[in-house]
């Protein structure tokens, strides 16, 4: 807490794209999106537009037997877009209606946390009335990261948050080993094969009585900005099939188009044989399968940011295990006091039609690509840093010894370049030694350009 006194917090008078205006009259760019949040940057005009015609309408109604148009709308959208329908089917111009799909029902919550436990609890519960109740474990990621509740503290592994609240938490069990990717030009990107005997066998011991999986698809981050595989997605589907155990994808970091897809869930799909005629390298076959979970959770970029959201996703069959009178008590029991704000609500119905509108995701593969390789070009100047890697709009690199080998973590590296950074105009917060950028998804090729020089330019005044 200390550290304020010395590194006073930044007076933020104004926000706009991906900058932060300053009381001082100093402009700071947000290379971070203010926590992974500000999908479309600060101050949109049309979600800022879209809050403002639903605040003359009515701000929040309590949701328990009461509806909207627009609620019922947004949620049909997101079924569809995690579906994995054409955007036709969830963009502006979409017609009205539930399409068949895999999910077909959406809960809506408040924060990122409390779906993560929503999909938890529905989980626990979903099985007890399936004749499964010894169902009550949970195994997550090595390195992953759901929340700071004591639920997702539970099934997260990131010391740091949760050690000193132990006595609170219960037992998970934590999957390792897995297969860590620099990218989608990593040769192995597209097969965990050699990964994954060890951890079916850690999944199998623990078969009888696990709930459920709960894990971050793709791409772990505030585990360190690490990448895996998206083979072992279809790894853990199979397997999780086979053992009547649920899926839950925690895609609150990864998702609505960090990762070039509007879930990360849809990563490497489109792929062929590694070898293969027409193949290249990294690629992969899946036959198209998109190996989707039972629950998939949303918060962050679904509403850009803007106001407080989070939903939980799942399937017909795991709603209907729930459908009963009311003597049966059978019934889901949880409640947020502003669940499906209606604001949240405007805010989320515009912010899809703005990926498609302004060809997000197509921005995205033409720029996020120069994340990667800026990181690349500074590594291969600076032999203190290590492991590059990167996937959409999102790119880490880790400071360490030239030997590899960690830094003494008291002396705060990556906290001091953050310092420098911020000095020379770019909101760079670390994780531990761990520099990143994830930017706005719509930031320009120039904004990029200027975030990876300030960096080196920190970089180079904390390591000399």
């Amino acid at each position: 807490m200390r550290d304020y006194r010395t590194f006073e917090p930044l007076h933020i008078v104004g926000a706009e794209g991906c900058r932060l205006h300053l009381a001082d009259g100093r402009v700071v760019l947000d290379a971070i999106s203010s926590w992974w949040c500000k999908t479309l940057g600060h101050g949109h005009p049309r979600l800022r537009a879209a809050l403002q015609r639903q605040a003359a309408r009515f701000e929040h109604v309590i949701l328990a037997n009461t509806t909207s148009e627009p609620i019922v709308r947004l949620a049909e959208r997101l079924l569809s877009m995690a579906n994995g329908d054409d955007a036709m089917h969830w963009g502006p111009g979409a017609p009205a209606g539930r399409r068949a799909g895999h999910f077909g029902k959406a809960f809506f919550a408040d924060n990122g946390s409390t779906a993560v436990e929503v999909a938890m609890k529905m989980a626990i519960q979903a099985h007890a009335q399936c004749g499964r109740p010894q169902r009550t474990r949970f195994a997550s990621l090595q390195n992953g990261y759901h929340g700071e509740t004591i639920a997702t503290l539970s099934v997260g592994d990131c010391g740091l948050y949760s050690k000193p609240y132990e006595a609170l938490m219960f037992d998970t069990v934590k999957l390792t080993g897995l297969a860590y990717r620099s990218g989608v030009d990593d040769p192995a990107w597209g097969d965990a094969s050699a990964q994954w005997p060890a951890i079916e066998r850690q999944l199998d011991a623990v078969a009888r009585d696990l709930a459920a999986v709960v894990y971050e698809p793709v791409l772990q981050a505030a585990g360190g900005m690490r990448i895996y595989s998206p083979d072992l997605l279809r790894r853990l589907r199979d397997w999780a099939d086979a053992h009547e155990v649920y899926l839950i994808a925690d895609e609150i970091a990864a998702g609505m188009g960090r990762c070039g897809e509007m879930l990360a869930h849809f990563t490497g799909v489109r792929c062929k044989v590694p070898g293969a005629a027409g193949a290249q390298k990294g690629e992969c076959d899946n036959g198209g399968r998109i190996a989707l979970p039972d629950f998939v959770v949303l918060s962050k970029g679904l509403t850009a940011g803007v106001v407080p959201m989070s939903v939980v996703l799942t399937t017909d069959g795991i709603y209907d295990v729930f459908d009963a009178d009311y003597t049966d008590l059978r019934a889901f029991l949880h409640s947020n006091t502003y669940t499906g704000n209606a604001l949240a609500v405007a805010v989320a119905n515009e912010v899809l039609d703005v990926f498609v509108d302004e060809r997000v995701l197509e921005h995205v593969a033409a720029v996020g690509p120069a994340l990667l390789q800026g990181l690349g070009e500074l590594q291969g100047t600076r032999p203190y840093l290590h492991h590059v890697r990167g996937i959409g709009m999102v790119a880490a690199v880790d400071i360490r010894q030239r030997d590899g080998s960690p830094l003494d973590w008291k002396k705060r590296t990556g906290y001091r370049v953050f310092q420098c950074a911020t000095e020379r105009g770019a909101l760079l917060r670390p994780l531990g030694d761990t520099m990143y950028l994830f930017p706005p998804l719509n930031t320009s090729r120039a904004d990029i350009t200027a975030m990876i020089s300030v960096l080196a330019d920190a970089l180079d005044h904390v390591m000399g």
